[in-house]
């Protein structure tokens, strides 16, 4: 029944326009970023931008504009339905509730991890055409060979699709208290505006999802500068927090959904 339901909403969410606009703005700058910097004429060889280096810097702002994308469409995943007043119908069809929010909460993920891939997909291309892909040599001297550079851009690429989960629920949790489109949209970027600027100013950033959110590219740049890096608080830690708060979001949503009055 979920399946069929997030399929639903994943037709709904296909067929219109904003999404297709937001998807085009992430990749035109992540693009533009990309280009402008592949084309940058290296003054020493310390200047020389690798490929790996020039994927991780690419995907760094296509991610920080994909976010805000999903918060945005999240944001309308529950208000516009309130507003249309198509929600109604779920108090007439054959459902629970919680299975219509799990399978909007499963659409707007896999419409997260669509767009994600297409980013990922698209750095490598541009960052094959400009420098290519091999060993991170720097002055002749190899400092990571082809296969730690794919490795690492593989974990990286599987730990950023894991850290995009909660962002997904937190949008459409806030979207829930809502029933003007506009008005969960706002209050949704300014939260997630809220919540960067909180993770980089205190040291309980580490405890909240969005600092993890684009830790892996950090690392994959160090790789590419030819500098030491470690996963360990990335993969271990930042996995848990992201999981965690996930399934507290979804819960929270859960909760929410089911006790609001939709009949009026």
């Amino acid at each position: 029944m979920i399946g069929e339901l997030a399929r639903q909403e994943g037709i709904k969410l296909f067929s219109q326009k904003y999404p297709y606009l937001l998807a085009a703005l992430v990749i035109a700058v992540e693009a533009a970023y990309m280009i402008a910097t592949a084309m940058k004429p290296a003054e020493t060889s310390l200047d020389v931008v690798t490929a790996p280096q020039l994927w991780a810097q690419g995907l760094g702002w296509g991610l920080r504009f994909e976010v805000y994308a999903i918060l945005v469409i999240g944001g309308m995943g529950i208000s516009r339905e309130f507003s249309l007043g198509t929600v109604k119908t779920v108090l007439i069809l054959p459902i629970r509730r919680y299975q219509w929010i799990l399978a909007k909460l499963l659409g707007l993920v896999l419409l997260s991890w669509s767009l994600l891939i297409v980013v990922v997909g698209l750095g490598l291309v541009i960052a094959a055409i400009s420098p290519g892909w091999g060993d991170v040599l720097r002055d002749g001297v190899r400092l990571y060979t082809a296969g730690q550079v794919w490795g690492n851009l593989a974990l990286a690429s599987g730990l950023t699709f894991v850290f995009m989960l909660p962002v997904c629920a937190f949008a459409l949790l806030i979207s829930s208290f809502f029933s003007s489109s506009g008005a969960a949209v706002g209050v949704t970027l300014l939260l997630g505006i809220v919540l960067e600027t909180v993770t980089e100013m205190l040291d309980l950033g580490t405890w909240l999802f969005i600092h993890h959110l684009y830790r892996p590219f950090a690392m994959i740049e160090k790789l590419g500068k030819g500098l030491p890096f470690r996963w360990g608080e990335t993969a271990a830690w930042g996995s848990t927090v992201a999981l965690v708060t996930f399934v507290i979001f979804a819960g929270l949503l859960i909760f929410r959904m089911g006790r609001v009055d939709i009949t009026d």
